[in-house]
């Protein structure tokens, strides 16, 4: 009796000493131990994605302007592509310090939209945020854009204004604004119209409608996704602060042929992106073809618009005016850089009489041309004179007394 007793205690004692160490061992490796649960059943406000690809001396940066946002509820998904540098290293320094770094390492290089789609998949926040690995995230940036984003159900994505290298960058107050809508969705059929890195997604559209980054669109993925959200009745729009310093790592040397690609992938995104409303000659597309071939697409879409109603037809109108003004005007337009502005002036057609495009009250005349340079008298201002680079392009060089405004 008394020896079982004795076993029993010691049977008792030792289950104490061993649940004490499992307590010690839980306490000291907690973060590693219940991480996975801490995982699963924390679902975080916000997801932040970043590809990156042999940038350890740029990633600091990206990554701490994350780190150290005044909000704090996200997971920020970092995927390594692949590096050959001390890249993956720079990752796991920072995963250890702060458990809501989730770090990825794709086997090869696979590319940037590989590595995007890869972070879509996991993400769980009911916001996805884009990070570049050489920028840099101001503090308020994901306070700022969460309830922006709040307050706006129907948008989709949401981009942000870019801000200066240097210099002071106040925090904003007050109620996040926004662009309008129908403004910032016509400028993505000729431009990215939103800074991609800049950008704020609300995932539980793109999970409805499985949209991702569309591998035919290299170096344009943000472009194509654009296109697809809108396609699917998604709305876009962009902050009016800033929240963003773009480039911030300067000097990063790009792929081969990436600007040439680029334009190519653009191209496909306009032609895709036309073809509901218009069919538009694949010569008069480009993100940076000029006025004019704009003017001709814009003039398509109004009167295809006014069918098919796809885009707000007072925005499209307005647009079409503004930019074909030059080319609809009765006389020649002549491009003009002054120190203090830029802007058409008009010849009208008996080759004197000039007015500003943009204000018709400041009117000139022409008083002296030869090959080179053309002096005009303003009624309003002091004569001036102008190089004349072309008959359609005058620069700038004095005013009547010889001296060159700075």
């Amino acid at each position: 009796m008394k020896e079982n007793k004795f076993k029993i205690f010691c049977l008792n004692f030792s289950y104490t000493i061993l649940i004490f160490f499992m307590g010690v061992i839980c306490h000291a490796y907690k973060d590693t131990l219940f991480k996975p649960f801490k995982y699963l059943f924390n679902t975080p406000k916000v997801s932040i994605v970043m590809s990156t690809y042999n940038r350890a001396e740029a990633l600091p940066h990206a990554i701490e302007s994350m780190l150290d946002q005044t909000f704090t509820d996200f997971e920020f998904i970092i995927i390594d592509d692949g590096s050959t540098d001390n890249t993956s290293e720079q990752i796991k320094y920072y995963a250890q310090k702060d458990p809501r770094i989730v770090h990825l390492k794709n086997d090869i290089n696979r590319g940037l939209i590989y590595s995007l789609n890869r972070g879509l998949d996991i993400a769980r926040g009911e916001y996805i945020v884009r990070m570049d690995d050489d920028d840099k995230s101001l503090p308020f940036r994901l306070e700022r854009q969460v309830w922006a984003m709040d307050i706006n159900p129907h948008i989709a994505v949401l981009g942000g204004g870019l801000v200066p290298l240097e210099g002071n960058h106040p925090k904003p107050y007050g109620v996040p604004q926004i662009n309008n809508m129908d403004e910032v969705e016509l400028n993505t059929y000729f431009s990215s119209g939103l800074a991609h890195p800049t950008i704020i997604i609300r995932r539980s559209f793109i999970e409805k409608h499985n949209i991702r980054y569309d591998f035919k669109y290299q170096y344009a993925e943000d472009c194509g996704f654009y296109k697809d959200v809108m396609q699917k009745g998604g709305r876009i729009s962009s902050m009016k602060e800033g929240v963003l310093m773009f480039g911030y790592i300067r000097g990063l040397i790009k792929p081969d042929k990436y600007t040439e690609i680029q334009s190519e992938s653009f191209k496909k995104v306009q032609y895709d992106k036309f073809k509901p409303l218009v069919e538009i000659s694949y010569d008069l597309l480009g993100a940076f073809n000029g006025d004019e071939k704009r003017c001709q697409i814009l003039k398509k879409m109004v009167e295809a618009n006014k069918v098919k109603k796809i885009l707000n037809q007072d925005v499209l109108e307005k647009r079409r005016k503004i930019t074909c003004q030059p080319y609809e005007i009765d006389g020649t337009p002549i491009q003009v850089t002054h120190p203090y502005w830029k802007d058409t002036l008009v010849l009208e057609k008996d080759g004197k009489s000039i007015y500003r495009l943009s204000d018709m009250a400041e009117t000139a005349t022409i008083i002296h041309e030869d090959n080179e340079t053309v002096t005009i008298s303003w009624k309003r201002w002091d004569d001036e004179v102008y190089s004349k680079k072309s008959d359609k392009q005058w620069v700038y060089l004095k005013n009547k007394n010889g001296t060159v405004k700075k």
